[in-house]
């Protein structure tokens, strides 16, 4: 790719973010276009004021699905990244760190005791690997390790957690920069394999790249290397400072009474992350009472569900199904509840009971079929048994960890089934881990496997994809193997895809999974089967691309270049999703343009090298663009593209070189000069001045386009305008495109 991005990352995404809109339900959408003179009947999201968007599934069926780019909250139980206002940052996670982030993470810093180790390390040989479990502080001290060796005037780079060391080595380091790898997933060389001689040597060119450019780079990494470590790069422990320093500094600084410092330092729960602590400070430094602050991070949520659990009595079949049933189906209706409560206690009863031997037939009774000794009356005593219905109901009322909310739908409220706590929902989930056998997990899968084949709700689809997320933060290759990976294949059809796409997304709303999401998916991309493809393409064009959006240009690009999807409906896919990726970008206000930057890229590149007419790849790069400037908005209809050179007056130049390079391709100069005309009249809908925005787009464009295409294009675009006639308040825009066109054709005539 092109250049670095172009935005600042996030600070992270977390599991207890305050609640934000749930996503709108699934709906049907058009079918795609045919071929790519029609890009405007794609399928597409919806505004910004909705962040939903519409994507295509792995063959000519596309549906709408739900995407989401923010905090999300569904039966109390939260994803997602705080928005802007509660904290700084963007949901991206890598990019140019700005001031005010780097602000946030090191303002009342503490150093630990590995500090002065790994900075002299990182002085020394300009690289540094910390490794350590989550929640130890690493990105901060990460941070803080190159402002300390590169002087806070410099800028700080997050690189993609998915760098493998032969791409570090053969990259060009901008000199005096700092760069950050968090949460690195890869291990030596392209393909991975255990240290050893030939890791070294991997780690020795990366360290010699840094050095030859005069930069530093600092990874962070969960893993350890295994066996020997590498010699060359210094692979230091990360351990946490003092929890008690880090409180006390921060409500210093806030100059917080020293009887509120002393009850916060009293209270501090034993083994919290640093995360959580800072966090808890911060909100004691506000005004928060103490005890209040701590009694939410203490653990409450896990007390109950251990006291629970560790009953004296033995928890019955029926109360682990309804534990298991509300961990994966939160916020549903009694009914539907129920229903699959039913399901699950059939499946797992062969787990939990051993059928008895049948009793010896009575005096003058007859076995049955089964063996089972009838009564002398002829009736089954099992059938007289089970006369009176299963009181689930009543059984659930008792359940200490299960309650009911009512919830606004419509002009009136239903009710759902929720945990007593957000909380409880991801320990339930640990101690079922923990505790039970892999039969009872088998019975699980196909309990899952059964309610998603009928084709389950939106709402329902999405609380199976935030329980499987919760269960892979405890049993990643459980989730991996036995629901996300069959699924992308397509086992379960496009709602299986569509819920491996789910989990992918809320993976990377929660800080700890984000870079395996990003693993994942990219091992998708790579796979031979087609339909696991086109799930990884669905994945990066929402949150997985909100969250990563260079790894997922390269991806997607990778995919439709390689000549894999050789079907007409496998590559409208690949596009579809270049194109989606696109419009999600617009729509959660992050930088699309690395989207179009990527394609400008690969324009020049095609302009400088051909002789006569575009190879392959630049009529694919031509028909990726139209895709693009063609991508709409599901609810209001218009342009993404409009928005975008309304919000960004600076990216003007590069849309305009886009548009020229598909106008001078005579086979796609008619549905080009409409995309055109399209964007044109939405203006007036996305900007305050339309006059302005259409006047720039047009010198923009009369600069990017040959003398001898000016007269010619405005003649046409005058045409088409006549046969379209089009009627709207505001200003005519397409008029004020036109007029800068021909004062430059006036200007410099044939």
């Amino acid at each position: 790719m092109p250049g670095e991005p172009r935005q600042q990352p996030s600070d992270g995404a977390n599991g207890t973010a305050d609640p934000g809109p749930a996503p709108d339900s699934l709906a049907p959408s058009s079918p795609p276009p045919s071929s790519p003179s029609a890009p405007n009947s794609l399928p597409s999201s919806a505004s910004s004021s909705a962040p939903n968007s519409g994507a295509a599934s792995s063959d000519s069926d596309y549906r709408v699905y739900n995407n989401f780019y923010g905090p999300q909250y569904h039966g109390r139980a939260h994803f997602g990244i705080a928005t802007a206002a509660e904290r700084p940052g963007r949901a991206r996670a890598t990019g140019l760190l700005e001031g005010d982030e780097i602000d946030a993470l090191l303002r009342s810093y503490i150093r630990p005791d590995c500090f002065d180790d790994a900075a002299r390390e990182l002085s020394r040989t300009r690289v540094v690997v910390l490794t350590g479990p989550q929640g130890t502080g690493k990105r901060s001290g990460a941070v803080a390790l190159l402002r300390d060796t590169v002087g806070p005037s410099a800028d700080y780079v997050v690189l993609s957690p998915d760098i493998s060391l032969d791409q570090l080595a053969e990259r060009t380091f901008d000199e005096g920069v700092g760069y950050v790898v968090l949460d690195r997933t890869g291990t030596a060389g392209t393909t991975g394999g255990a240290a050893g001689p030939s890791s070294d040597f991997d780690w020795r060119r990366v360290r010699d790249q840094l050095r030859r450019h005069r930069a530093h780079l600092v990874i962070t990494t969960v893993h350890g290397v295994p066996g020997r470590l590498p010699e060359a790069v210094r692979h230091l422990p990360w351990r946490p400072p003092a929890l008690d320093k880090v409180v006390r500094a921060r409500l210093v600084q806030a100059r917080t009474p020293q009887e509120t410092v002393d009850r916060a330092l009293a209270a501090i729960p034993p083994r919290c992350p640093i995360a959580v602590v800072a966090d808890a400070a911060q909100r004691i430094a506000a005004g928060a009472d103490p005890d209040q602050v701590w009694k939410e991070h203490s653990g409450s949520a896990p007390q109950a569900v251990q006291e629970w659990f560790g009953a004296e009595d033995e928890r019955s079949l029926r109360e682990i199904a309804e534990v298991t049933t509300l961990a994966f189906a939160t916020g549903i209706g009694r009914r539907a509840f129920e229903s699959l409560q039913d399901l699950l206690e059939r499946l797992l009863e062969p787990v939990y009971f051993t059928p008895d031997a049948a009793p010896a037939p009575a005096d003058g009774a007859a076995p049955d079929a089964t063996g089972q000794a009838a009564a002398p009356d002829g009736h089954d005593p099992r059938r007289r048994r089970r006369a009176r219905p299963v009181d689930r109901r009543r059984s659930l009322a008792r359940n200490a960890l299960i309650t009911t909310e009512m919830q606004i739908y419509g002009s009136t409220t239903r009710e759902v089934m929720v945990f007593a706590d957000a909380e409880l929902r991801r320990w339930v989930l640990q101690a079922l881990w923990r505790d039970h056998p892999t039969e009872y997990w088998d019975a699980v899968r196909h309990w899952l496997g059964a309610v998603v084949d009928a084709d389950p709700d939106p709402v329902l689809q999405l609380s199976i994809a935030s329980g499987l997320t919760l269960l892979g933060d405890i049993a990643f290759d459980e989730v991996v193997q036995s629901y996300l990976d069959p699924w992308a294949c397509g086992e379960s059809g496009q709602i299986g895809q569509y819920l491996a796409v789910y989990v992918l997304w809320y993976m990377c709303l929660e800080e700890t999974q984000a870079a395996a999401a990003l693993t994942l998916a990219r091992t998708w991309a790579q796979s031979t089967h087609p339909t696991r493809r086109g799930t990884a393409l669905i994945a990066f064009s929402g949150q997985l691309g909100v969250t990563f959006p260079t790894d997922a240009v390269k991806w997607i690009w990778a995919v439709l270049r390689s000549g894999v999807l050789d079907k007409r409906a496998e590559r409208e896919v690949g596009l579809q999703a270049w194109a989606q990726l696109f419009l999600t970008l617009v729509d959660c206000q992050e930088d699309a343009g690395i989207v179009l930057d990527a394609l400008a890229h690969r324009i020049r590149k095609e302009q400088r090298t051909r002789s006569a007419a575009y190879s392959e790849t630049g009529l694919l790069v031509l028909e990726t663009t139209l895709w693009v400037f063609g991508a709409t908005e599901r609810i209001s209809g218009r342009p993404a593209v409009a928005r975008y050179v309304a919000d960004r007056p600076n990216e003007a130049g590069v849309v305009a070189e886009l548009w020229a390079a598909v106008l001078c391709y005579r086979p796609l100069r008619r549905t080009a000069l409409s995309a055109l005309l399209v964007t044109a009249r939405a203006l007036p809908a996305v900007t305050s001045d339309p006059t302005a925005v259409a006047a720039r787009l047009g010198h923009a464009l009369a600069a990017a386009l040959p003398q001898v295409e000016h007269p010619l294009l405005t003649s046409e675009m005058e045409r088409l305008a006549i046969s379209r006639p089009h009627r709207a308040p505001g200003p005519d825009c397409v008029a004020t495109l036109l007029r800068a066109l021909n004062r430059v054709k006036d200007t410099h005539p044939r």
